[in-house]
C-alpha cells in the first residue's frame, strides 16, 4: 500500500452526528488503514489530495512517529516531551508557553493534570473573534483522546503532521473542533475551541493552527490565590491531588482543585455566595464557623464566606461522605491571597508541599 493511499484514511474515517467513545490519536490515525482498502478505487478515480495533505499524514499514517522525521533547522517549536510528574507538588512552572501573536490574546488561565498540562488564549478579529481556544500538551506517553466522529482534515504544525476535526454534537445543534498533533516522540498536543451552540466560525481552522504554532518550550512559574492548611486524615493526601487550576474573567478569579475524582476544593473571589437565595435571605441549611457564614447544599456541596473569597467543597460522589465536621475545617483554614498575583503562593508552598 503507498503513503498516499495511506494518506486517504484521514479524510474518510467516521462520520455521523452522534457522539462516540473516544479513541486514542495513534489509533484513530491508523485505523483508516483497513477503509483504504475499500477506497482504493476512489483514489483510483481521480481523488485529488493537495501535496501538503499528503506530506503532512505520512509518517502518522505509516507507523513512525512526527519526531522520527528531520524537523525544521532551528525550529522554535516545543519538540521536548514534557515528562510526567509524580504529584501536581512537583510542577513549579509550566513546560510551555504561547508565543504572543497578532491575532491571540495570551489569557492566564492554566490548569495541571496527572496526563497534561494546559494554557488559554482567546482569537481576536475575524468571524472567531472573542473565541476561547485551549491548548493542552500532554506528558510523554500519556494518550490523546479524539472523537470517533467528525471531518477530519490532515494540518502541518511547525513541519510537522496533525489532524483537525470538526464535530456536530447530538441533534445537530453544537459543534466543536479540534487540532492536534505530535510534537514529540509518544508527546501529543492539542488545540481546542470546545462546543458552541452555532455553526463554527469559517476561520476557526486557521485560527488553531495559529495557536498550536505559537506553542513554544517553558512556561511561567505557577502561582495560586490560595494555600491549603488543614487536610483531615479523612480526605485523600494532597500528594495524590489529580488536579488543580486557575481561571481569570472580568477581574475575577477561581480556583480548583481536585483530590480525586469526588472530592473537589473551589474558590473564587467572584461576588454573592450559593447559601443566599436570590431575595437576600440565607439557605435553610445555614450555618456559622468561625464567625463565617457557611451553608450545606443538598447534602453533596459545602461553602464558606471568607474575607475575600467563597469557598466551597463538592463531594456529591464521595462514598463514604467526608465528615461534614472536618469539611467546615478545610473551608475556614485556607488561607487566600490578596488581589495582586504577585502575592500568590507557589504551587508546593499551595499544596502543603
Amino acid at each position: 500500500m503507498t503513503h498516499e493511499q495511506d494518506v486517504l484514511s484521514r479524510l474518510v474515517d467516521y462520520h455521523g452526528h452522534i457522539s462516540a467513545p473516544q479513541v486514542p490519536l495513534a489509533d484513530d490515525l491508523h485505523r483508516g488503514r483497513r477503509r483504504v482498502r475499500r477506497n482504493r478505487g476512489l483514489v483510483a478515480g481521480g481523488v485529488a489530495l493537495g501535496l501538503a495533505a499528503v506530506i503532512a499524514a505520512v509518517s502518522l499514517s505509516t507507523g513512525q512517529g512526527s519526531a522520527d522525521l528531520p524537523q525544521p533547522a532551528q525550529s522554535p517549536a516545543l519538540t521536548t516531551p514534557l515528562v510526567a510528574p509524580q504529584s501536581p507538588l512537583d510542577v513549579s512552572e509550566l513546560g510551555f508557553h504561547i508565543e504572543a501573536a497578532p491575532d491571540l490574546s495570551v489569557t492566564d488561565d492554566w490548569a495541571i493534570d496527572r496526563d497534561r498540562q494546559s494554557a488559554g488564549v482567546q482569537v481576536l478579529g475575524g468571524d472567531s473573534n472573542g473565541m476561547e481556544l485551549q491548548v493542552e500538551v500532554y506528558y510523554q506517553g500519556r494518550p490523546l483522546k479524539l472523537p470517533r466522529t467528525g471531518t477530519r482534515e490532515p494540518v502541518t504544525v511547525n513541519g510537522v503532521p496533525g489532524t483537525y476535526i470538526e464535530e456536530i454534537g447530538p441533534g445537530g445543534t453544537s459543534h466543536a473542533a479540534i487540532l492536534a498533533w505530535e510534537y514529540a516522540p509518544d508527546s501529543w498536543a492539542a488545540v481546542s475551541a470546545g462546543w458552541i451552540e452555532s455553526v463554527l466560525p469559517s476561520d476557526l481552522r486557521s485560527k488553531m493552527l495559529t495557536a498550536a504554532e505559537a506553542v513554544r518550550p517553558g512556561g511561567e512559574a505557577l502561582r495560586v490565590p490560595v494555600r491549603v492548611g488543614t487536610l483531615p486524615a479523612s480526605l485523600p493526601s494532597l500528594k495524590a491531588a489529580q488536579d488543580v487550576s486557575v481561571q481569570f474573567w472580568d477581574g475575577n478569579w477561581q480556583w480548583w482543585l481536585s483530590l480525586d475524582d469526588a472530592i473537589h476544593i473551589h474558590a473564587t473571589a467572584e461576588t454573592g455566595s450559593d447559601c443566599e437565595a436570590d431575595d437576600g435571605s440565607l439557605h435553610p441549611a445555614s450555618f456559622t464557623y468561625r464567625g463565617h457564614s457557611g451553608c450545606l447544599v443538598d447534602g453533596e456541596r459545602i461553602g464558606l464566606s471568607l474575607d475575600d473569597a467563597q469557598v466551597f467543597i463538592d463531594f456529591v460522589d464521595a462514598e463514604p461522605k467526608p465528615a461534614i465536621d472536618d469539611l467546615k475545617q478545610v473551608l475556614a483554614d485556607l488561607t487566600v491571597g490578596t488581589a495582586d498575583p504577585a502575592t500568590w503562593f507557589d504551587l508546593r508552598t499551595a499544596l502543603g508541599g
